[in-house]
Protein backbone atom coordinates (compact mmCIF):
# COMPACT_ATOMS: atom_id res chain seq x y z
CA UNK A 1 0.00 0.00 0.00
CA UNK A 2 1.26 3.60 -0.88
CA UNK A 3 0.64 6.42 1.55
CA UNK A 4 0.76 9.81 0.38
CA UNK A 5 -0.51 13.43 1.58
CA UNK A 6 -1.94 14.77 -1.55
CA UNK A 7 -3.56 13.35 -4.31
CA UNK A 8 -0.58 14.88 -7.04
CA UNK A 9 1.98 12.48 -5.11
CA UNK A 10 -0.39 9.53 -4.95
CA UNK A 11 -0.75 9.22 -8.61
CA UNK A 12 3.19 9.77 -9.55
CA UNK A 13 4.04 7.37 -6.83
CA UNK A 14 1.72 4.77 -8.24
CA UNK A 15 3.45 5.59 -11.99
CA UNK A 16 6.94 5.19 -10.36
CA UNK A 17 6.30 1.96 -8.01
CA UNK A 18 4.69 0.31 -11.97
CA UNK A 19 7.60 1.75 -13.98
CA UNK A 20 9.49 -0.18 -11.06
CA UNK A 21 8.00 -3.33 -11.82
CA UNK A 22 8.41 -3.06 -15.51
CA UNK A 23 11.96 -2.36 -15.57
CA UNK A 24 12.31 -5.01 -12.75
CA UNK A 25 10.35 -7.70 -15.57
CA UNK A 26 7.86 -8.55 -13.13
CA UNK A 27 5.26 -8.59 -16.46
CA UNK A 28 6.88 -10.11 -19.27
CA UNK A 29 6.60 -8.23 -22.60
CA UNK A 30 3.16 -9.17 -24.58
CA UNK A 31 1.42 -9.98 -21.02
CA UNK A 32 -1.29 -7.64 -20.32
CA UNK A 33 -1.09 -5.43 -17.26
CA UNK A 34 -3.41 -6.20 -14.47
CA UNK A 35 -7.07 -4.42 -14.22
CA UNK A 36 -7.00 -1.30 -12.74
CA UNK A 37 -9.24 -2.99 -9.88
CA UNK A 38 -6.60 -5.14 -9.17
CA UNK A 39 -4.18 -2.44 -9.15
CA UNK A 40 -5.66 0.03 -7.02
CA UNK A 41 -6.54 -2.94 -4.45
CA UNK A 42 -2.51 -3.60 -4.15
CA UNK A 43 -1.70 0.04 -3.72
CA UNK A 44 -4.54 1.06 -1.91
CA UNK A 45 -5.86 3.80 -3.94
CA UNK A 46 -8.69 4.77 -6.04
CA UNK A 47 -9.07 3.48 -9.35
CA UNK A 48 -8.73 6.87 -10.72
CA UNK A 49 -5.83 7.53 -8.86
CA UNK A 50 -4.75 3.81 -11.15
CA UNK A 51 -5.88 5.03 -14.23
CA UNK A 52 -4.02 8.61 -14.35
CA UNK A 53 -0.83 6.50 -13.28
CA UNK A 54 -0.95 4.01 -16.36
CA UNK A 55 -2.11 7.20 -18.73
CA UNK A 56 1.33 8.35 -18.21
CA UNK A 57 2.41 4.97 -18.55
CA UNK A 58 0.59 4.85 -22.07
CA UNK A 59 1.72 8.04 -23.16
CA UNK A 60 6.02 7.85 -22.31
CA UNK A 61 4.96 4.42 -24.18
CA UNK A 62 5.98 1.87 -21.15
CA UNK A 63 2.42 0.75 -22.06
CA UNK A 64 0.35 0.23 -24.71
CA UNK A 65 -3.45 0.02 -24.97
CA UNK A 66 -5.14 -2.57 -27.10
CA UNK A 67 -9.03 -1.36 -28.00
CA UNK A 68 -11.22 -3.89 -26.52
CA UNK A 69 -8.68 -6.21 -25.08
CA UNK A 70 -6.74 -4.09 -22.40
CA UNK A 71 -3.21 -2.08 -21.53
CA UNK A 72 -0.22 -4.59 -22.58
CA UNK A 73 3.86 -4.41 -22.11
CA UNK A 74 5.08 -3.31 -25.18
CA UNK A 75 6.94 -6.37 -27.29
CA UNK A 76 10.04 -5.40 -29.07
CA UNK A 77 8.60 -7.44 -32.32
CA UNK A 78 9.83 -6.24 -35.72
CA UNK A 79 6.45 -4.45 -36.79
CA UNK A 80 7.27 -2.10 -33.52
CA UNK A 81 10.44 -1.43 -34.20
CA UNK A 82 9.47 -0.49 -37.91
CA UNK A 83 6.99 1.77 -36.96
CA UNK A 84 8.52 3.46 -34.53
CA UNK A 85 12.46 3.65 -34.46
CA UNK A 86 13.14 2.61 -38.24
CA UNK A 87 12.27 5.90 -40.51
CA UNK A 88 14.41 5.46 -43.64
CA UNK A 89 11.70 4.34 -46.90
CA UNK A 90 12.76 4.77 -50.23
CA UNK A 91 11.32 7.96 -51.95
CA UNK A 92 7.52 7.36 -52.46
CA UNK A 93 7.56 3.97 -50.89
CA UNK A 94 5.92 1.92 -48.44
CA UNK A 95 7.50 0.99 -45.28
CA UNK A 96 9.78 -1.73 -45.45
CA UNK A 97 11.51 -4.02 -42.89
CA UNK A 98 15.60 -3.91 -43.57
CA UNK A 99 17.90 -6.72 -44.46
CA UNK A 100 20.54 -6.57 -41.97
CA UNK A 101 23.70 -7.95 -41.70
CA UNK A 102 26.71 -7.67 -38.82
CA UNK A 103 29.82 -5.87 -40.18
CA UNK A 104 32.02 -5.51 -36.87
CA UNK A 105 31.70 -6.75 -33.47
CA UNK A 106 33.90 -5.59 -30.72
CA UNK A 107 34.38 -6.21 -26.69
CA UNK A 108 35.80 -3.94 -23.81
CA UNK A 109 36.13 -1.01 -26.08
CA UNK A 110 36.87 2.56 -23.84
CA UNK A 111 33.91 5.01 -24.21
CA UNK A 112 34.36 7.89 -25.72
CA UNK A 113 34.80 11.43 -24.40
CA UNK A 114 32.10 12.91 -26.84
CA UNK A 115 29.73 9.68 -25.74
CA UNK A 116 30.02 9.37 -22.40
CA UNK A 117 27.88 12.43 -21.17
CA UNK A 118 25.18 11.36 -23.50
CA UNK A 119 25.01 7.79 -21.69
CA UNK A 120 25.99 9.09 -18.14
CA UNK A 121 28.91 7.17 -17.84
CA UNK A 122 32.19 8.07 -17.39
CA UNK A 123 34.49 8.34 -20.17
CA UNK A 124 36.69 5.13 -20.47
CA UNK A 125 33.82 3.10 -19.36
CA UNK A 126 33.83 -0.42 -21.31
CA UNK A 127 31.65 -0.76 -23.98
CA UNK A 128 30.50 -3.33 -26.69
CA UNK A 129 30.77 -1.55 -30.21
CA UNK A 130 28.46 -3.07 -33.35
CA UNK A 131 28.44 -1.98 -36.74
CA UNK A 132 25.12 -3.44 -38.77
CA UNK A 133 24.65 -2.19 -42.43
CA UNK A 134 21.00 -2.13 -43.60
CA UNK A 135 19.43 -2.94 -46.63
CA UNK A 136 16.24 -2.02 -48.84
CA UNK A 137 15.61 -3.66 -51.37
CA UNK A 138 18.79 -5.27 -51.64
CA UNK A 139 20.49 -1.94 -51.60
CA UNK A 140 23.24 -0.48 -49.20
CA UNK A 141 21.32 2.36 -47.13
CA UNK A 142 21.81 2.69 -44.27
CA UNK A 143 24.94 1.98 -41.99
CA UNK A 144 24.59 2.01 -37.88
CA UNK A 145 27.19 2.05 -35.33
CA UNK A 146 26.22 0.94 -32.02
CA UNK A 147 27.87 1.95 -28.60
CA UNK A 148 26.34 -0.43 -25.59
CA UNK A 149 27.37 0.59 -21.64
CA UNK A 150 29.26 -3.61 -21.05
CA UNK A 151 28.00 -3.83 -17.74
CA UNK A 152 24.14 -3.44 -19.11
CA UNK A 153 24.79 -6.78 -21.45
CA UNK A 154 26.76 -9.14 -19.13
CA UNK A 155 27.58 -12.20 -21.75
CA UNK A 156 26.78 -10.21 -24.62
CA UNK A 157 29.07 -11.36 -27.48
CA UNK A 158 29.09 -11.34 -31.39
CA UNK A 159 27.39 -15.14 -31.91
CA UNK A 160 24.74 -13.72 -29.56
CA UNK A 161 24.13 -10.21 -31.13
CA UNK A 162 24.58 -11.74 -34.65
CA UNK A 163 22.00 -14.40 -34.04
CA UNK A 164 19.95 -12.59 -31.90
CA UNK A 165 15.96 -13.81 -33.10
CA UNK A 166 14.28 -10.40 -34.37
CA UNK A 167 15.37 -6.35 -33.76
CA UNK A 168 18.18 -5.64 -31.34
CA UNK A 169 15.82 -3.82 -29.32
CA UNK A 170 14.08 -7.15 -28.95
CA UNK A 171 17.32 -8.58 -27.62
CA UNK A 172 17.53 -6.00 -24.84
CA UNK A 173 14.38 -6.56 -23.88
CA UNK A 174 14.18 -10.21 -23.59
CA UNK A 175 17.67 -10.98 -22.97
CA UNK A 176 18.79 -8.37 -20.30
CA UNK A 177 15.27 -6.77 -19.16
CA UNK A 178 15.47 -3.23 -21.00
CA UNK A 179 12.63 -2.22 -22.78
CA UNK A 180 13.59 0.75 -25.01
CA UNK A 181 10.36 3.00 -24.57
CA UNK A 182 11.46 6.27 -26.54
CA UNK A 183 14.58 7.11 -28.59
CA UNK A 184 16.48 11.44 -28.58
CA UNK A 185 17.75 11.55 -32.61
CA UNK A 186 19.77 14.61 -33.64
CA UNK A 187 20.15 15.00 -37.60
CA UNK A 188 22.59 16.65 -39.53
CA UNK A 189 24.29 16.69 -43.28
CA UNK A 190 27.49 15.46 -42.98
CA UNK A 191 30.33 14.46 -46.06
CA UNK A 192 30.55 10.71 -45.71
CA UNK A 193 33.82 9.37 -43.97
CA UNK A 194 35.98 7.05 -46.56
CA UNK A 195 35.00 3.79 -44.65
CA UNK A 196 30.92 4.65 -44.59
CA UNK A 197 31.58 5.97 -48.32
CA UNK A 198 33.01 2.24 -49.11
CA UNK A 199 30.24 0.31 -47.21
CA UNK A 200 27.27 2.75 -48.86
CA UNK A 201 28.96 2.82 -52.05
CA UNK A 202 29.32 6.63 -52.09
CA UNK A 203 32.31 8.32 -53.00
CA UNK A 204 34.67 9.66 -50.18
CA UNK A 205 32.72 13.05 -49.11
CA UNK A 206 29.27 12.51 -50.46
CA UNK A 207 26.70 14.04 -48.91
CA UNK A 208 24.75 11.63 -46.27
CA UNK A 209 22.55 12.43 -43.47
CA UNK A 210 23.97 11.51 -40.36
CA UNK A 211 21.55 10.14 -37.14
CA UNK A 212 22.75 10.50 -33.63
CA UNK A 213 20.61 8.24 -31.13
CA UNK A 214 19.85 7.65 -27.95
CA UNK A 215 18.03 4.90 -26.74
CA UNK A 216 16.20 5.02 -23.41
CA UNK A 217 14.57 2.12 -21.37
CA UNK A 218 11.84 2.59 -18.56
CA UNK A 219 13.18 4.71 -15.94
CA UNK A 220 14.69 7.23 -18.59
CA UNK A 221 17.79 4.99 -18.36
CA UNK A 222 20.15 5.25 -21.64
CA UNK A 223 21.09 2.00 -22.76
CA UNK A 224 22.31 2.62 -26.60
CA UNK A 225 24.01 5.28 -28.41
CA UNK A 226 23.74 4.96 -31.99
CA UNK A 227 25.27 6.72 -35.05
CA UNK A 228 24.04 6.12 -38.44
CA UNK A 229 24.80 7.37 -41.79
CA UNK A 230 21.98 7.31 -44.39
CA UNK A 231 22.50 7.37 -48.76
CA UNK A 232 19.65 9.71 -49.20
CA UNK A 233 19.98 9.87 -52.98
CA UNK A 234 16.84 7.84 -53.20
CA UNK A 235 15.33 7.40 -50.04
CA UNK A 236 13.73 9.89 -47.21
CA UNK A 237 13.86 10.30 -43.47
CA UNK A 238 10.26 9.68 -42.26
CA UNK A 239 8.47 10.14 -39.51
CA UNK A 240 5.24 10.08 -37.94
CA UNK A 241 3.75 11.49 -34.47
CA UNK A 242 0.92 10.66 -32.55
Amino acid sequence: MIHMTSEGSLWRSVRDALEASLAAGDYPPGTPLPSEARLAERFGVAIGTVRRAVDELVAARALVRRQGKGTFVPDHGPDRTLFHFFHIVQEDGPREHPATSLVEFRQALPCPDRIAPRLGLAPGAPMLFARNLQRLQGEPVMLDELWLPQALFPGLDEAGFAGRDGTVYGLYQRRFGLSVVRAEERLRAVSAPPDVGALLGLEAGAPVLRIERVAYAIGERPVELRLSWVDTRRHEYVASRA
